[in-house]
């Protein structure tokens, strides 16, 4: 008996491949975004929860309680941090002063994030409302998005798009 096998080999594969300049140059058109810095927002919020199945009691008193602690936070900006130490029911940030650091596209609830990202720096939220209740946001920070030039990411272009290549090459010889 005879035996024959094939080593597939990410590593070998990509000495194979070879990209043209043209190529890599249209693939950063497409990709841009990716290779650059996603717009950040640093903001801390005040959390009301709010049950799913709240009966239409709680649902009052958590509105009526996240309107109080709005219309403080909207006379006292200075003391947000406070505030949210004092009322906030988010057991994650609240001892932080509602602090939630910098975040992207995609890490927060839509609701949360159409409402934040809406916001410039300075700026308190309305009420917004989300699954796990009433939020009151502030904006501290905005970090612009930012796509580099082509000359500034040309390599690590080059890389990804060789890695594109080889993945997809990898893929077909293992499916035949």
């Amino acid at each position: 008996a005879r035996l024959e096998y094939v080593v597939l080999s990410a590593e070998n594969l990509a000495e194979q491949v070879t990209v043209s300049e043209e190529e890599v140059a249209a693939y950063y058109k497409e990709h841009a975004s990716q290779f650059g810095q996603p717009e950040e927002r640093q903001a801390s919020h005040i959390l009301i929860n709010l049950a799913a199945n709240a009966s239409a009691a709680d649902k009052t008193a958590a509105l009526d309680k996240a309107r109080k602690v709005l219309q403080e936070a909207k006379k006292s900006p200075d003391n947000f941090a406070q505030l949210a130490k004092q009322y906030s029911q988010d057991s994650g940030s609240a001892a932080q002063g509602g602090d939630l650091g910098y975040f992207g596209r995609g890490a927060m609830v839509k609701s949360f994030e159409d409402a934040a990202f809406k916001m410039a720096a300075g700026e308190i939220s309305d009420l917004v409302q989300s699954d796990f209740g009433y939020h009151i946001i502030k904006v501290y920070d905005v970090k612009s998005g930012k796509v580099p030039g082509y000359d500034e990411v040309e390599q690590r272009v080059k890389e990804t798009y060789r890695l594109k290549l080889v993945t997809e090459l990898l893929n077909d010889l293992r499916a035949k």
